[in-house]
């Protein structure tokens, strides 16, 4: 049987991961697009046909990478957001108390118990 608690730091876990991939993948989406302007210069400035070709296929790549980054931003988008907002990190932050209440629980429950008797002299 899994221990609550690793459900919750599974959770936990997973809300991070979706944050940063987005973070991630969002700021590769920039960098193509800063990226892009250097490509186009290249290409306006090229005279030789093998150059503008490099250039051209330089660019595509650009954009297959961008494309790519895109996607992934916007398939994290929605969660990432969420977590991110005021709301998100307020429900972040009571499952991370949660999570440190159900440890203790689950210390006590695999600790060393021992009855005391409560009636002492019988």
């Amino acid at each position: 049987m899994e221990l609550p608690s690793k459900g919750l730091e599974a959770f936990l876990a997973f809300a991070k991961e979706c944050q940063d991939t987005y973070q991630i993948a969002y700021s590769c989406v920039s960098d193509e697009d800063k990226r892009l302007q250097d490509l186009l210069h290249a290409l306006e400035f090229t005279d030789n046909k093998y150059d503008m070709h490099n250039e051209a296929l330089r660019l595509w790549e650009s954009r297959r990478i961008r494309r790519k980054h895109k996607d992934i931003s916007i398939l994290y988008k929605e969660v990432a957001q969420y977590f991110q907002s005021a709301q998100g990190q307020k429900f972040l932050n009571e499952l991370r108390q949660l999570l440190g209440r159900q440890r203790k629980e689950e210390e006590y429950l695999a600790g060393n118990r021992e009855y005391r008797n409560r009636m002492h002299g019988r």
